[in-house]
């Protein structure tokens, strides 16, 4: 898989992306050119997306390639997503950075270089990013459109702004919440298509969430271990939905408090469904 790419901002400027070297380096039209680090799991998530623009990949995929197989809270791909658009400017209406709905996310292909730019080993980064955002013959093709005017960027500045990202958090809370309500059975009108089997063990109450009275049997089967134990600090609810090799963990504990956890079927930590019972109940990390 490649390690350096080369793309356009929606603003006109452009990035080089040094997968090797986690560096996003930034040439906006909004302000001076700028290098940001990324941590290990954006890097990843954005190199996968970027080996084949255009190309829809999964969830379960991002999360195996991005965080190697690690368990994880859940949200933290979404987090990863939310913070990847915010630097590339894409915050608002996703353009570059796309969602495909019920199945991934992919990068719009559109908007990535092609191979006749100059490399970045043939000059520094800052003549790279110029080279980039020089390509106005390329550029105008795809834009159809001349530079974008003077209150876009304003409002492109304003995007990403740190006073507006109070309201975004929050704004990502509520969807959390409403997922959070989903998992709690009150949208069950809506979603009548589910099977929702409830199995009492001892202190606890597991929910398990599949497609059907068979999908919910196998899910069953695999957390046995987990319904046999007890153990002092695993009481209240806990919500399991797979899909595909990726589980799903909401709890609601005794004293009221939640977590959430996802993480993959074939992760090697011994009694692994136990264990993540153990992690949710109990408070992760």
């Amino acid at each position: 898989m490649k390690n350096q790419f080369k793309f356009f901002l929606k603003s006109g400027g452009a990035v080089l992306f040094d997968a090797a070297n986690n560096q996003l380096h930034i040439s906006s039209n909004l302000g001076e050119p700028r290098a940001v680090t990324l941590s290990y799991s954006e890097t990843r998530l954005l190199q996968l997306l970027l080996d084949k623009p255009g190309e829809t990949r999964s969830r379960n995929e991002i999360m195996e390639y991005a965080w190697d197989n690690r368990v994880v809270a859940a949200g933290s791909l979404n987090q990863a997503i939310f913070t990847l658009r915010n630097l590339i400017e894409d915050g608002t209406d996703h353009e570059l950075l796309q969602t495909v709905p019920r199945r991934g996310y992919r990068f719009n292909a559109q908007q990535v270089a092609d191979e006749s730019t100059p490399e970045p080993a043939s000059m520094p980064v800052s003549g790279v990013v110029e080279a980039l955002a020089g390509g106005g013959a390329q550029r105008t093709s795809l834009a159809e459109g001349a530079t974008p005017a003077a209150p876009r960027r304003r409002l492109a500045g304003l995007l990403r702004s740190p006073k507006l990202l109070l309201p975004a958090y929050a704004g990502m809370f509520c969807l959390l919440a409403l997922v959070a309500l989903y998992r709690l059975g009150i949208f069950d009108d809506v979603a009548s298509e589910l099977v929702i089997e409830d199995v009492a063990a001892g202190p606890m109450t597991y929910h398990f969430i599949g497609d059907s009275a068979e999908e919910n049997a196998r899910i069953l089967e695999a957390f046995k271990l987990a319904l046999d134990t007890r153990e002092e600090g695993l009481a209240g609810h806990i919500w399991i939905n797979r899909s595909n090799r990726l589980y799903d963990l909401a709890c609601v504990r005794a004293d009221g408090t939640t977590q959430n956890l996802i993480f993959l079927e074939d992760n090697k930590m011994a009694n692994l469904q136990l264990e993540m019972v153990r992690r949710c109940m109990r408070g992760w990390p």
